[in-house]
């Protein structure tokens, strides 16, 4: 039976009375996640005074010589380092081409996910058919596979897009499709049994109540491609924050290592907080 306006029309508002119910359970249970403000204060003030703490242990450890200079330089050099390469440019340059490298491959892994999830969920004949080919992509090690996807692909951007994208692909398809495959099965069989149908059924009541789930495969999956972005730049690469830190190392400039090293750390923590954010704007805005 072909879905209707009104079939739409319900299928929202059971959404919305599910997502109710849900929000209410977890007040009721003291789960209710806190709005941004005195508690977003809060652990933003306790994430700093944690990461203060670590850049005094840092610095205790370099004035005791625990560590030699040439394995750990002080944050202060560090710090010059960073300074100087920001003031002429070149840090900007290598954030970009990892930024542009990870975003692309991120992209491409979300769509590859989100068309192969649905199926993966909804069907046992294709999860068996897909799942020897992404177990496969798994076990391989992506040290091992970059090489093979460099001699491929060149080595330009499409290998290093491809190499992000088999990174984040997995988390990011698991999640979708367990997100989908644990929505309430009533709320299915009802749309249905009003004439939602598939397309009707999966925006109006399958999508908003997996979103949580799939936002988490998301957060890990924009993290997780700034990790390939590196991998990719320490097989071959001519620019960005993987092919600083190769060369830092050729250089035995630790000073530039660990410049480069905390630069992608901050992108990648910027990154997280950005979808959580987005998480919070989408779900738990009342």
């Amino acid at each position: 039976m072909a879905s209707t306006p009104l079939v739409a029309d319900e299928a929202r508002v059971a959404s919305a009375a599910y997502g109710a119910r849900s929000r209410a359970t977890r007040r009721r249970s003291g789960v209710r996640r806190r709005p941004v403000g005195a508690g977003g204060l809060r652990s933003l003030a306790i994430s700093t005074i944690s990461v203060l703490a670590g850049l005094g242990l840092w610095a205790l450890i370099y004035q005791l010589n625990v560590v030699a200079d040439y394995s750990l330089p002080s944050p202060w050099s560090v710090a010059h380092e960073w300074w100087l390469l920001a003031r002429k440019g070149v840090i900007w340059h290598h954030i970009w081409a990892t930024l542009r490298e990870a975003f692309l491959g991120f992209l491409l892994a979300l769509v590859a996910s989100s068309v192969l999830a649905y199926p993966l969920a909804k069907s046992r004949v294709f999860a068996s058919v897909l799942s020897p080919y992404i177990a496969a992509t798994q076990a391989m090690p992506m040290l091992a596979l970059a090489p093979l996807l460099v001699v491929w692909f060149g080595l330009g951007l499409a290998s290093h897009v491809l190499i992000c994208a088999v990174i984040v692909f997995f988390p990011m398809l698991v999640n979708t499709a367990v997100g989908i495959a644990d929505v309430d099965r009533t709320l299915v069989e009802a749309a249905a049994t009003e004439g939602a149908g598939r397309w009707t059924t999966l925006i109006h009541i399958e999508l908003p109540l997996a979103l949580r789930t799939i936002l988490a495969g998301v957060r890990m999956g924009a993290t997780l491609s700034l990790t390939g972005a590196i991998v990719a730049e320490f097989v071959a690469a001519s620019e960005g924050l993987g092919y600083l830190m190769e060369f830092a190392r050729g250089q035995y400039d630790a000073p530039l290592l660990f410049a480069a090293a905390l630069t992608m750390v901050l992108v990648a923590v910027i990154a997280y907080v950005v979808i959580g954010l987005l998480e919070y704007v989408l779900i738990d805005w009342e």
